[in-house]
């Protein structure tokens, strides 16, 4: 399992399954700063046949940088072919479902799973 983590966020790759975990609050300067975590999302591309999960459940901020980064990974994801990608998100957290909403306008074909 690989971990990026500062001081008030985590972020988990779990390579078996394929899904990422994202906890805390992500308040990373610029998108040189969130480069890392960016680089980790794109790993998980180099096997499209298995499903690609988010899970933003414990991730409570996420600012305008991180969305950002998000929007890249969902159109490299878009652009290559056989890639399924599923966010895991909850309304709990008032700016999960409307960012959420707004990459899957980039991908249409992403599932946004809200508990």
């Amino acid at each position: 399992m690989k971990t990026i983590g500062g001081e008030n966020f985590e972020v988990r790759l779990d390579e078996d399954n394929f899904t990422v975990f994202f906890k805390g609050a992500l308040r990373l300067s610029g998108m040189e700063d969130y480069a890392p975590i960016l680089d980790m999302l794109k790993s998980t591309l180099a096997n499209p046949e298995a499903p690609i999960v988010l899970d933003l459940r414990e991730l409570d901020f996420l600012n305008s940088s991180g969305i950002t980064m998000f929007s890249r990974f969902v159109i490299e994801a878009r652009d290559r072919s056989g890639v399924t990608l599923q966010f895991l998100a909850t309304e709990a957290v008032p700016w999960q479902h409307r960012s959420l909403k707004n990459l899957q306008r980039l991908m249409p074909s992403l599932q946004i799973c809200l508990s």
